[in-house]
């Protein structure tokens, strides 16, 4: 039951937020505790994962075929230089501490419950944009093993 109360909480400071994909996403769960109770004890939390993953790249592939960027993904120069340098290291750089930090939360879901939270504070009083939950979760992995070796 407490669980139901935590993502209605969600709800209603994700609608407040306007955080249109929190409410729908805490909407779905919620009716997915009602409807489905023990198919959740089952049910593979990946399937979630890689439909996100596979909207999140499907986004990130569409300059591809706008035809205004179609010849600087060709140009070698543009990633030849500091911003292009910095640029790929970043992208290298998150996706693996997504990787960490997606292993941590699964396995301390304490550490989902505040990254998650902070996410939300941060998109409903600071003006964020929640598209870094696996990266929060691979900082969070970061500190604590930097906090480990101290």
């Amino acid at each position: 039951m407490n669980n139901k109360i935590i993502l209605i909480s969600i709800i209603i400071i994700s609608s407040l937020a306007k955080n249109k994909p929190m409410v729908f996403a805490s909407i779905t769960v919620l009716i997915i505790s009602f409807l489905f109770k023990d198919y959740n004890l089952r049910l593979d939390k990946n399937i979630f994962l890689n439909g996100g993953m596979t909207l999140l790249m499907i986004w990130l592939l569409m300059p591809l075929v706008e035809t205004r960027y179609e010849l600087s993904f060709l140009d070698i120069k543009d990633y030849v230089n500091i911003k292009g340098i910095i640029s790929l290291l970043s992208g290298f750089f998150v996706v693996i501490i997504a990787a960490k930090g997606l292993k941590l939360a699964n396995s301390n879901p304490f550490i989902l419950a505040g990254v998650l939270t902070g996410s939300i504070i941060g998109v409903t009083f600071f003006g964020g944009i929640p598209v870094g939950i696996l990266t929060g979760s691979g900082i969070a992995y970061l500190i604590i093993k930097i906090l480990e070796r101290l």
